[in-house]
């Protein structure tokens, strides 16, 4: 198949939308498939290379910053791309700007026959009035986009239902397809209660990932229940890093946690390995990748019980705390898993490789395409 996929983002950036991207085209040209991404060029990367077998060509847009997302250069070259690639199946990511939107009005009228298929990567959290607002503004548009693809693919049952109940999808025509890790090595941890309870968390830090409450149960851990023996890691960036390092300072954690942006793959992993728990004490997710890693890879994670990741909680090793958290019932969790011999998986065929993955993927595409052409 010749499968053009089109993202909004840069594919080496992190999170999950991005990492979606990035394996999925992977894994796909590894069954055999002709794999373009399309996308932007936030970062003024070069504008075509290969990847792990697929081909990236980027499309700089002057607008980005100001029109949510809408590339002015992309809608006047589109047509005359879309002539050279050829695609048998387009497949769109992502819901939270105008690309998308502006994509799916120009494929369907380059070429209204060509089967488009969709994964919103649809979360429900908007952390200001003003957000709430303009988000309400986009919705009234940005619905068609659910109604021009031929079929969604959504990586949990939240965001399925969300989708149906919200967006007036028919059921039929979600497929839930959970997002990949990149292994699975779950041998027992040996804890050694000598060395420090080391805690992690991993994300952009933004309001919605609730990494104050995090903070906050540290700071029950240490100063009310007096167990200093403990260590919070927390890998990334984003505008909430300046309000959370002020809050370690206002409760005198500073020697307690460890600051560190995105690490690579390899440098990730071995942080989670490390660590005895992962918290994600979100307010919504779609999905949740980076609980879907912690477990892969072994180690407990502790969650919000709120909106697609509460759905973790059947997985063997994971445990949950009700939402808004609060840091006394957090830090009692802490120490009890801390304390106890936790058992990580076997797993739910939730949580499995990406190569997996892909193959689900591929037998929507086929599936499309079959229709299409009888």
């Amino acid at each position: 198949m010749k499968i053009l996929i089109i993202n909004g983002g840069e594919n080496s950036c992190p999170g999950g939308v991005n990492k979606t991207v990035r394996e999925t085209a992977k894994n796909l040209s590894v069954l055999g498939n002709q794999v373009v991404l399309l996308q932007e060029n936030p970062y003024n990367k070069p504008e075509r290379e290969f990847i792990d077998g697929y081909e990236v060509i980027r499309v700089k847009s002057s607008l980005r910053n100001y029109l949510y997302g809408f590339n002015l250069e992309l809608f006047f070259k589109f047509k005359e791309l879309y002539r050279s690639l050829t695609p048998q199946i387009i497949h769109i990511h992502g819901y939270h700007a105008l690309l998308s939107l502006e994509m799916i009005s120009l494929i369907k009228n380059t070429d209204p026959h060509i089967p488009v298929v969709f994964s919103p990567h649809l979360d429900v959290y908007r952390s200001s009035y003003a957000g709430k607002y303009l988000w309400e503004i986009y919705n009234f548009f940005g619905k068609s986009i659910f109604k021009k693809s031929d079929h969604i693919i959504s990586p949990s049952n939240f965001e399925s239902s969300n989708i149906s109940r919200n967006y007036g999808v028919d059921e039929k025509d979600i497929t839930i397809i959970p997002h990949g890790v990149n292994l699975i090595d779950t041998h027992k941890k040996h804890l050694d209660k000598n060395k420090p309870c080391k805690l992690l968390y991993s994300g952009y830090l933004v309001k919605r990932k609730g990494v104050n409450h995090i903070i906050e149960s540290l700071n029950h851990l240490v100063n009310v229940l007096n167990f200093k023996d403990v260590e919070l890691t927390i890998i990334g960036d984003g505008p909430e890093k300046p309000n959370l390092k002020l809050l370690c300072k206002k409760y005198n954690l500073d020697k307690f946690v460890v600051w560190k942006s995105f690490l690579t793959d390899k440098e990730y992993v071995k942080e989670i390995k490390d660590s005895q728990l992962f918290l994600l004490l979100s307010n919504s997710e779609a999905y949740g990748i980076t609980v879907a890693e912690a477990l892969a890879l072994g180690t407990p994670c502790l969650v919000s019980k709120k909106t697609a990741i509460k759905e973790f909680l059947d997985e063997p090793g994971c445990f949950g705390v009700d939402y808004p958290p609060d840091p006394e019932q957090v830090a009692e969790k802490v120490l009890e898993i801390y304390y106890d011999e936790v058992q990580v998986g076997p797993f739910s065929d939730k949580i499995r490789t990406w190569d997996k993955v892909a193959d689900d993927y591929e037998r929507v595409y086929q599936a499309l395409l079959g229709g299409f052409t009888s």
